[in-house]
């Protein structure tokens, strides 16, 4: 995942603070658009290591690592569905008349714990950007 950022400061220990705007659907300027209505969203900041000694008002690449976010899509998507299975399965073996009750419940303990997940990993996980270039 590439995005370019604009280095707006740099900090003791070769860290350089970047702003990133957030990349839109179609391609364009949010606030230039009367398209999606009122949603322009602010910059974002973020501190990433100065591996190639950029200086400030320097438009560079900065690649994050899409492994972590597949990780999380699989994990938030397809546990709810595998748990709809399992209890669908569960319950139908056991004889219960009402299986479909069971893969509902299932799916809604999958979704909460998925739900639950998410505000963890976005409390305690920082995501890691490497810049590319300047």
């Amino acid at each position: 995942m590439q995005q370019n950022a604009i280095v707006k400061e740099l900090l003791p220990d070769n860290i350089a603070r970047l702003q990133i705007q957030r990349q839109t659907a179609c391609g364009h300027d949010c606030s230039k658009c009367g398209g999606c209505g009122e949603m322009y969203t602010a910059p974002i900041f973020i501190e990433v290591k100065n591996s190639i000694h950029a200086e400030v008002g320097d438009l560079v690449k900065i690649e994050g690592s899409s492994k972590n976010v597949l990780g999380l899509a699989a994990i938030i998507y397809v546990i709810p569905f595998v748990l709809f299975f399992l209890f669908y399965a569960v319950a139908a073996t056991m004889g219960s008349s009402i299986p479909g009750v069971f893969a509902v419940l299932g799916l809604a303990l999958g979704i909460l714990g998925a739900k639950l997940f998410n505000d963890y990993h976005k409390m305690h996980a920082k995501p890691v950007y490497v810049m590319t270039k300047v």
